[in-house]
């Protein structure tokens, strides 16, 4: 077998791909140091991974269906966490490295769907394996993933990609072996556990298709065959994802009352959304084929497209969208691959991308899409019939540079100011970067700098939700608490609930009231987050700090015990009823 040339080519391609993925992990390392950040940190704060590292049946169910964070309701990235979390103790280094590792299984996976793929266009073989390693290092190597791969909670991205990807290897062994049931069972698990994975698995039936619309007819049942597998696969499209939806808890009429009505929890209807993500993939495709670290963030902001002409960029964005379909459709026959890169791209962002009512952009949702962008490019080098120094050289020097913008990727990952910090200069118009980095300096005793960056965000930021605003505004009241300047604070809390009543700030103006000596007002904030949120993990615990500042024992200690019914391992509620408990009037 060593001496088949093939064989040989597989084996060193893999070799090359295991010392790419060492040189991910060499250049991601710093970003272990780094801290989580969002939904990170607020999907890992809302279950019991750092109280409780014990691994049960009940457990695990509990975390994945009654949990209240939403992205928790994703079977197989959560449970990863719980068994990362029982094994070595979840935290953002572990985190991270079990990401950086599914990047680069990935990036292996990627390889040798490449290289089965080409095999179906009837590539000729040593072209066929280096284009496959081509295209996987152009893809796995590119910076612009970075950010995905270090945001911990986008494991679900990465895995859905993982079972994608095999769901694809899948299908096309069926499409050598029809009546092969370990491909028809190996395809069917990886959409299932795609869909256990993150949403967007659900296109893997369309992607499919794509792919069976561009191949050629197999040798095997020739074109009826082709035309029936194109059949079984446009009802896969309808079906399956609609049965998928259904298992994860969706309603069809809920998800179709979203994409017609406009959300009330966003700036922007339903129309600007689509609008506006012309500019916003004509700006990933930038990023992907240019990924400069001057380029590279984490928070990307746009300004609202109202019309097709406001901004007229937004007319040249799905102009030059329109062109590169129509243009790719019509040269289908030539230039085949090139037709399945812009078409995969564009396909696998039809749910994340158009009129879903998600937040306007992030980096995570190219990481499936881009999976093919490279091919041509790389099929194209592979044929080149130039002495191989010249391809490889320049090829090599990409790579270097690829991975010195990792590593500054990494960086910015290591350290929580200079996160937030990048976030702020790429993006000054998003709230976001201003709130993240002024509570920052705030936890680092500094709140007048913290009002500071606080103000520059309400003189910059465009487009932003209530929300967003009543975060702002709260967090000022907060750092003017910690400067002692209550009547300042009290200003810009009572602002914050003019957006929104958030329930943090409903407890930080009950903290307020109780150092101003306003009990009664205290209690009134609990009531109204009462309304709302009668859960919450500090609403019996303020209530009782307010009974206990009129010396009303007996009411604090009723509420101290609804919070331990609640929250059993609440520290704070312990400490305070044994307080209560030793105290000479209870003696």
């Amino acid at each position: 077998m060593l001496t088949n040339p093939a064989f040989r080519r597989i084996i060193l391609s893999t070799i090359l791909l295991l010392i790419a993925s060492a040189a991910i992990v060499t250049v991601s390392w710093d970003s272990t140091a780094g801290r989580f950040y969002l939904d990170s940190e607020g999907h890992f704060r809302s279950v019991s991974y750092f109280r409780d590292p014990s691994l049960s049946w009940d457990k695990i169910h509990d975390t994945i269906f009654d949990n209240p964070y939403p992205a928790a309701q994703r079977p197989i990235p959560t449970l990863s966490f719980l068994i990362e979390n029982n094994l070595v103790g979840l935290t953002p280094k572990s985190g991270r490295i079990i990401n950086i590792l599914i990047h680069c299984l990935n990036i292996i996976i990627l390889f040798f769907l490449c290289r089965r793929l080409l095999i179906h266009f009837g590539q000729e073989q040593r072209s066929t394996d280096t284009a496959a390693l081509l295209c996987a290092l152009l893809w796995g190597l590119n910076p612009f993933h970075a950010d995905t791969v270090f945001y911990v909670i986008q494991r679900m991205t990465t895995l859905s990609a993982t079972f994608y990807l095999l769901g694809c290897i899948a299908y096309l062994h069926t499409r050598e072996s029809p009546r092969s049931w370990i491909g028809w069972g190996a395809l069917a698990v990886s959409f299932t556990a795609g869909m256990a994975s993150k949403e967007n698995a659900a296109l893997l039936p369309l992607g499919l298709l794509a792919l069976e619309f561009v191949l050629p007819a197999d040798h095997i049942g020739g074109i009826q065959a082709r035309k029936k597998r194109l059949t079984w696969l446009v009802g896969a499209v309808v079906i399956l994802p609609s049965l998928g939806a259904l298992a994860l808890g969706y309603s069809p009429v809920q998800i179709a009352q979203g994409l017609l009505k406009d959300s009330t929890n966003r700036i922007f209807t339903n129309t600007e959304r689509l609008l506006t993500q012309g500019r916003v993939l004509i700006h990933y495709l930038s990023l992907l084929f240019f990924p400069h670290p001057d380029r590279l963030a984490f928070v990307l902001k746009y300004p609202l497209s109202h019309t097709l002409f406001n901004p007229i960029s937004t007319l040249i964005s799905w102009g030059g969208i329109a062109v590169l379909l129509v243009t790719s459709s019509l040269y289908i026959k030539r230039y085949p691959l090139l037709w399945l890169a812009i078409f995969w791209f564009f396909i696998n962002h039809l749910l994340e991308s158009t009129l879903i009512q998600l937040e306007m952009a992030f980096v995570h949702r190219n990481y499936l899409p881009s999976i093919f962008l490279f091919l041509p490019i790389a099929c194209w080098l592979a044929k080149l019939k130039k002495p191989q120094l010249t391809i490889i050289a320049p090829t090599a020097v990409l790579m270097i540079l690829f991975l010195i913008s990792w590593n500054s990727r990494a960086i910015v990952w290591s350290d929580s100011v200079k996160f937030w910090e990048d976030s702020v200069k790429k993006a000054p118009g998003s709230l976001r970067g201003y709130i993240n980095l002024g509570v920052i300096w705030d936890i680092k005793n500094q709140p007048a700098k913290s009002i500071e960056i606080f103000q520059q965000g309400a003189k910059n930021a465009y487009d932003e939700n209530r929300v967003a605003w009543a975060s702002l505004y709260c967090n000022m009241g907060i750092s003017a608490m910690h400067l002692g300047q209550y009547s300042a604070a009290q200003t810009y809390m009572s602002k914050s609930l003019t957006h929104s009543l958030m329930p943090d700030c409903l407890i930080n103006i009950a903290k307020l009231q109780l150092k101003l000596n306003n009990p009664s007002m205290a209690i009134r904030a609990m009531d109204e987050l009462a309304k709302t949120r009668p859960r919450h993990r500090k609403l019996h615990l303020m209530r009782a700090r307010a009974y206990l500042a009129v010396n009303q024992t007996t009411a604090a200690r009723m509420e101290l015990l609804q919070e331990l019914a609640l929250f059993p391992q609440n520290i704070e509620a312990i400490n305070l009823l044994k307080m209560i408990d030793n105290s000479p009037s209870n003696e």
